[in-house]
């Protein structure tokens, strides 16, 4: 690299001091320069880990992105048996497949899992799937918008649900707030269940994804009844599980 990017480079970190992020658009009008240059700016600097590569722009390595500031006290909680699980259920995927994904943190776990997968094509309304594979070549993304829900980094409601009506999946992966082995698969709020229920109804398979804290646990709101799950994938035995006729997962310690 040249002096020019020497220069470039001057002019982005002292900007990152100020700002911690920054649009590539940003970037562009700040140097000057042509948009091939500056993604091959942003790409040897990532290799001198002075920068991390979001989804449209740059972040400080000493800035935490949207989805892990959000996420991660969800992210820690329970996260070796999230592991486990998102790992499990990774291994139902096959390259070529068309897959829709959830928000939540076992999905993010799940997303993280599925680099080695391509090609496949995915369907989400999550920006924690979008941050994780956005930049893998041979993985198409198709984001559901709609209203954002800043809590939870998706998109929910009207516009959400008639989005998903018009995709067709091999496969959904689901998680869930309570799981009553009867009953089926709850979520705590109207605005999550109906989103759930749109992502089922766009897919041939649904992967239920839950960590054994969450059965027996009670939800107001059903996503889905225990004949509608293909797959149950969890982190230990239940013999509940069993007794309800779940096609049932146990992820390896």
């Amino acid at each position: 690299m040249g002096r020019g990017f020497e220069k470039r480079k001057k002019i982005i970190m002292d900007c990152l001091q100020r700002t911690q992020e920054m649009r590539v658009t940003d970037l562009i009008d700040l140097t000057g320069a042509a948009v091939a240059t500056v993604r091959r700016d942003l790409l040897e600097l990532e290799k001198q880990k002075l920068i991390v590569r979001t989804f449209g722009g740059i972040r400080s390595v000493d800035q935490k992105s949207l989805v892990d500031r959000t996420f991660e006290q969800r992210a820690n909680c329970q996260a070796l048996e999230k592991q486990r699980i998102a790992a499990a259920a990774a291994e139902l995927v096959t390259p070529g497949m068309t897959i829709a994904i959830d928000s939540g943190t076992t999905c993010m776990y799940l997303a993280s899992m599925l680099k080695t997968k391509a090609p496949l094509r995915i369907i989400t309304s999550a920006l924690a799937v979008i941050e994780t594979l956005g930049g893998v070549p041979d993985i198409e993304i198709n984001l559901v918008g709609g209203r954002f829900r800043v809590e939870n980094l998706d998109f929910y409601g009207a516009i959400s649900i008639n989005t998903f009506k018009q995709f067709h999946a091999d496969m959904v992966f689901m998680s869930c707030d309570a799981l009553l082995p009867e009953h089926g698969a709850f979520a705590h709020d109207q605005e999550s269940a109906a989103i759930s229920q749109a992502l089922i109804s766009c897919a041939s398979r649904r992967v239920l994804m839950c960590d054994s804290r969450k059965i027996g646990q009670s939800g107001a709101f059903r996503v889905f009844s225990p004949d509608q799950i293909d797959y149950l994938v969890t982190d230990h035995a239940n013999p509940e599980l069993d007794a309800a006729g779940y096609n049932t997962i146990i992820a390896k310690l």
